[in-house]
């Protein structure tokens, strides 16, 4: 029996170094290792102050770097937003103004956990740390957490305070001075963090910086607490407080989110469905019974078992291992390494009954030896052109993973006809419905539409019969009510669809089974 396990490597270990990098001269290095506490820190956080060039043009390395980069730039403008903030202390005189000062001050700090896990993360594997040390991002991304939920509970106190033992405010003008440096220090910090941690993969510092927002928002509420003031509402201070509260506790359950999510090795099912289409559409592919990823710190790894033809050699099934390699490394952002087990497609063979569906022809060859999932596929938002209209074409990406291809079905439950009499009770919702309908079907097809005689349908004419006929039976599995008249297929259309569901529902299959006809089914009717 052939197996072969390939994989590829995108990560810290780039070049010949192995876990005695630390342990030997480096004659080629004109430099020496620090001794002593100086020279620990150094060695745990990867201070040598060299770099190796294979290092370098890695992207998961490149990716850290960035990430060390902008927690640098952040702490750096919450110091200087701090020092400023100080200035208006000093200027003031408000025991107030400096008791938040610190408060700022204090959070700054938060960032140095995560500092201290990008730093970790540059260190190379080890037998002990087969996996890196990526981890200690996630980790960080705890005390962020709990920093958040710290925060929410002083804003909540204050303002509890405050309404139960009013205070005055004490020099207003300084204290929206500090308020809005305060805002536009903190915004700017988490627009920098949010934006470099999407780009990179890193939940924690997204988390990071949705508490420096956090801080931004608290500062804003102090500006609409000192504008209260001036204008005799005083008692706007703590009911501001209150609600800043209560949104920090909504980005509190986010956060709380990603970084569970992290813990437990979750990832977004849209991200395993990629992979899986990826890696399915490589020639030679003739199913993928097993697939798994999980993210360590900000890399993502990925282990599958893909199914090849009984009768190729194990060079011929290598090379298609290294096929799938290549394109996963091109398409699939942040991996840092898959490991592909490749299997004779006999070793998943299904029982007779599943053998039978396949042998009809009906299915994608990479999903013949597949048994359909019943879970309900997710579907991605709804994106919209400059005019506000829906913009049916540029929202799927992967039309191909039908759920008569061994894929979920788009809808849970049957999207059934309309009663008639519904229709004529509510026209001109019903005529706002087709409209919708008939726009999406052609921007995604580009087939005629055709309107039916009969209430509650909307028809699409197909290139030829086949085409019905094969789409037929794919849009039935994907859970949506289909009629045929010949080389017509009537789909429902009621005055109660609504854009995010039912209409949205009828377009999304229409688009992936047209697709997938005209790319893969037509050359073989």
């Amino acid at each position: 029996m052939m197996i072969i396990i390939s994989t590829v490597m995108v990560n810290l270990m780039s070049g010949n170094h192995t876990q005695s990098h630390h342990e030997h001269e480096h004659p080629h290095h004109n430099h020496k290792h620090a001794n002593g506490a100086v020279g620990w820190i150094a060695q745990l956080f990867h201070l040598h102050g060299h770099e190796h060039a294979s290092l370098n043009a890695d992207v998961a390395f490149s990716s850290n770097r960035e990430g060390i980069r902008t927690i640098w730039l952040a702490i750096a403008a919450l110091g200087v937003t701090s020092l400023l903030q100080i200035v208006v202390v000093v200027l003031s005189g408000s025991v107030a103004l400096l008791a938040d000062t610190t408060h700022n001050i204090g959070d700054t700090l938060n960032s140095i956990p995560l500092l201290i896990a990008f730093y970790l993360a540059r260190r190379m594997a080890t037998r002990r740390y087969t996996y890196g040390f990526g981890r200690a991002e996630d980790i960080a991304g705890i005390f962020i957490v709990l920093s958040i939920a710290i925060s929410a509970a002083i804003v909540f106190w204050e303002s509890f305070q405050k309404l139960i033992n009013p205070q005055p405010m004490q020099h207003v003008g300084w204290v929206a001075a500090a308020a809005v440096i305060g805002f536009l220090g903190n915004e700017a910090v988490a627009l920098l963090q949010i934006r470099t941690g999407r780009r990179i993969g890193s939940d924690a510092m997204i988390a990071d910086g949705l508490h420096a927002r956090i801080d931004g928002l608290t500062s804003l509420a102090v500006l609409f607490a000192a504008g209260g003031t001036l204008i005799g509402l005083p008692i706007l201070d703590p009911v501001i407080g209150i609600l800043i509260g209560v949104a920090i506790l909504f980005i509190t359950r986010d956060a709380a989110r990603r970084i569970w999510y992290r813990l437990m090795d979750a990832v977004d099912p849209s991200l395993i469905s990629q992979i899986e289409h990826y890696a399915g559409e490589v020639e030679g592919v003739t199913g993928i019974p097993r697939l798994r990823a999980r993210w360590v710190g900000h890399q993502l790894f990925a282990e599958m078992t893909v199914t090849v033809d009984d009768h190729l050699s194990l060079v011929e099934s290598h090379h298609i291992s290294q096929d799938i390699q290549r394109l996963l490394k091109r398409a699939i952002p942040h991996l840092a390494e898959a490991t592909i087990h490749v299997a004779p497609a006999f070793e998943y063979e299904q029982p007779a009954f599943d053998v039978k569906i396949a042998a009809s022809g009906i299915l994608p060859p990479r999903y013949e030896n597949s048994t359909p999932s019943a879970a309900p596929m997710g579907a991605a938002a709804i994106r919209y052109d400059a005019d506000g209209n829906a913009a049916w074409d540029e929202i799927w990406t992967d039309f191909c993973d039908l759920a008569l291809a061994g894929g979920p079905p788009h809808r849970g439950t049957l999207l059934e006809p309309v009663n008639p009499n519904a229709v004529l009770e509510q026209p001109e919702q019903y005529d706002r419905v087709l409209r919708e309908l008939e726009r999406g079907i052609r921007m995604v097809t580009g087939l005629p539409v055709i309107h039916s005689s009969t209430p509650g349908w909307i028809g699409m004419r197909c290139e030829s019969e086949d085409m019905a006929l094969w789409l037929v039976r794919a849009i039935t599995v994907e859970n949506v009510s289909v009629r045929r008249e010949e080389d017509v297929l009537f789909f429902p259309a009621g005055p109660d669809f609504r854009l995010e569901k039912e209409i949205r529902n009828v377009i999304t299959v229409i688009a992936k089974t047209t697709h997938y006809w005209k790319e893969h089914m037509a050359a073989k009717a």
